[in-house]
């Protein structure tokens, strides 16, 4: 065992290596690195073994004797054809650190962690003279083992008291080793950017400074990284362009700048945060595409038909002038009264000269025309996209709306609307075209893959659709167009909201590899991210790629030694997403509950999500969940989906848990 915990022996035959997964109705399963179940794990077997959730365990099949008794207390919440097994050694803990609250008790000392998934911390070490109830970070000086099941370790930092909103925050970021701020060395290089693009950059660019292009995005964003146009021809035919910040151009390879973008992988959109991948003068600044300034891009047009058949595509080096900053809601209140609000129901082509409102709303008189034409050819890219078997989840935006401290107001839910979806379908058509022209240029670059569902999570799906009238295939898996089909067979009735939820929990998530394999959802058999390069290094990456095909002489890097190196830098990525969608929910889930905490006494309807022995969890108004235990009368008879009157009991900010007692 090295110091770290690690375990660097090799699996032996037989054994299988994969994360330990803790799920809350106290089960255990291993899972690969697609985050599919190998093995479930009897929760005895977790303890004995000395693993902690979330470690790179090696592990086997159960003896027939274990494996009986063991599958008695697994059964309940693992498939049948999921063996049960044990953890045979750790092979990677993941938890060096740990963020919780510092507690004592006479001579003990104990840190509590804030995921209740992990045991109880014994502080050996210092403490840095932290108080009780201080939320503190330990480093792990040793890990549980037979005959000492608690972990020791020694504080190395103190955050503040527990169950302050911001220090609450700043234990999230800490828990999963975010960086807030970026090393001088990077933001020295930041800084010796240029303020304004320099008339040597724009040698050898299409100059589109002329054309009607401009940007729709969040009404908050300050990264703007992609902007559009389109141009059309009395024949019909249309050229769509997407433009997309040339971030590549200022983020050298091997640069500060360059490391510390890939060390983080993705920009970290907290509550009440933004954690970039790149620093605030580069993505606030000389690379997001502001209205009235030059920019350069990097220009994908497609030629699209009638049909919505992209017949042709170019891709360019550009320098772009905005003409203005669209946001969705003004486009989407601008192309409402004649498109309504889903993209493509019906088919509405040459509005030029229809009823203008522009002006209300902030619109350019240039940019109207150019909306109304852009949501007819975004309807036929999505008609055309649909009728291959792409899924087009609808499943609305959850934000919470805080005051100038940071304290949660309310929580608004934002369904897409007709301006997001069209961003979106030019956004896919971009990513597709350069996906083709990499290929066709013979270069390597990392995939965005979707595989196909897992059989235990379809057996799931075909469980909860089924009562709702909805059949899913029993015999094999299904191709996308048969669940694209009960998507849109669900559109528009009461059960919409829930058999969008489950479709797509049964989904694997998308990642990130050097093969080229399908992307299963998008039903596209070849797609990558392009649109994005300010907040994702796989569309950084992308950009250099394509910037070798542009210059004439590419690398033709497709031997092993460079698909191995992609292939690394592939999942490395794929474990950035994971992490920062794991933050933003968590950082969601604190704003809501401390808008729970605001609530504490009061009654209120919710709606029953999950039931389990220890109790049911409801669903409150402000879109978080609620325990209400076991020990209340009539509990463990509620079903979900059943309304029900709950009030606040009790709400733990620091483990985001709320407590809730049924009412009369």
């Amino acid at each position: 065992m090295s110091p770290s915990g690690q375990d660097e022996k090799a699996p032996h035959p037989g054994e299988l290596t994969g994360r330990l997964a803790l799920r809350r109705d106290g089960t255990a399963r291993v899972l690969d690195e697609r985050g599919r179940p190998l093995l479930a794990i009897d929760p005895d077997e977790v303890a004995r073994s000395g693993a902690m959730y979330g470690d790179l365990v090696v592990a086997r099949r159960a003896s027939a004797a274990r494996r009986a008794s063991a599958t008695r207390r697994t059964a309940a919440a693992s498939p049948a054809d999921l063996p049960v097994g044990a953890v045979v050694r750790v092979a990677e803990r993941a938890n060096p650190t740990v963020v919780g609250t510092y507690r004592k008790s006479g001579r003990d000392r104990w840190l509590e962690p804030d995921d209740n998934r992990l045991p109880a911390i014994r502080v050996t070490g210092t403490d840095l003279a932290a108080a009780p109830g201080e939320k503190v970070v330990v480093a792990l000086s040793s890990f549980p083992r037979p005959g000492r099941p608690e972990p020791e370790g020694a504080v190395v930092e103190r955050l503040g008291t527990a169950g302050e909103p911001d220090v609450e925050t700043l234990a999230i970021i800490r828990s999963l080793s975010l960086r807030d701020s970026f090393p001088a060395g990077v933001l020295a290089e930041a800084e010796a950017l240029p303020r304004e693009v320099l008339a040597s950059d724009m040698a050898g660019r299409l100059d589109l400074r002329g054309e009607t292009v401009f940007t729709i995005d969040d009404a908050e964003a300050r990264d703007l990284d992609d902007a559009v146009s389109l141009t059309w021809a009395a024949g019909g035919s249309r050229r769509l362009g997407v433009h997309i910040a040339d971030v590549a151009h200022y983020v050298a390879p091997g640069s500060a700048l360059d490391i510390e973008a890939r060390r983080r992988g993705t920009s970290v959109y907290l509550a009440d945060r933004v954690l970039p991948m790149l620093p605030p003068r580069l993505s606030n600044g000389i690379a997001s595409l502001h209205p009235g300034v030059d920019r350069l891009t990097m220009s994908v047009f497609m030629d699209v038909d009638r049909a919505g058949r992209v017949t042709g595509y170019e891709v360019s080096r550009s320098v772009i002038r905005s003409v203005a900053r669209l946001t969705y809601d003004a486009v989407a209140a601008y192309l409402r009264p004649e498109f309504g609000d889903v993209l493509g129901d019906a088919r509405r082509e040459d509005h030029a000269d229809g009823p203008d409102h522009a002006a209300t709303l902030g619109i350019p008189e240039a940019a109207g025309p150019v909306l109304r034409r852009m949501a007819g050819l975004a309807g036929d890219l999505r008609r055309r996209r649909m009728a291959r078997g792409s899924l087009d989840f609808d499943i609305p935006e959850e934000k919470v709306l805080l005051d100038d401290e940071g304290r949660p107001l309310e929580v608004v839910v934002r369904p897409r609307n007709i301006a997001t979806q069209l961003i979106e379908e030019f956004m896919l058509a971009a990513n597709e075209a350069v996906a083709d022209y990499l290929l066709w240029h013979g270069l390597a670059y990392i995939s965005r893959v979707h595989e196909e569902p897992f059989p235990d999570d379809l057996e799931g799906l075909r469980e909860t659709l089924a009562p709702l009238g909805y059949r899913v295939p029993t015999t094999r898996v299904p191709r996308p167009a048969e669940l694209r089909d009960i998507l849109e067979a669900s559109r528009g009735r009461p059960e919409a909201p829930d058999v969008h939820k489950a479709l797509l929990k049964a989904l694997p998530q998308a990642r990130y590899s050097a093969a080229r394999l399908s992307h299963y959802a998008l039903a596209s058999p070849n797609y990558l991210h392009f649109t994005s390069p300010i907040r994702r290094y796989p569309d950084l990456d992308t950009h250099r790629r394509v910037a070798s095909a542009l210059s004439g002489t590419p690398d033709r890097d497709l031997d092993p030694v460079v698909l191995g190196k992609i292939e690394a830098l592939a999942k490395a990525c794929s474990v950035a997403e994971r992490v920062a969608e794991r933050a933003e929910v968590e950082s969601l889930e604190l704003k809501k509950t401390e808008l729970a905490h605001s609530g504490l006494g009061e009654l209120m309807e919710g709606e029953v999500t999950e039931v389990f022995r220890f109790g049911a969890f409801v669903r409150l108004p402000m879109a978080v969940e609620g325990l209400v235990p076991a020990t209340e009368r009539g509990v463990l008879a509620l079903r979900a989906g059943q309304r029900v009157t709950v009030q606040i009991v009790r709400v733990d900010l620091a483990k985001r848990q709320i407590e809730l007692a049924l009412t009369e």
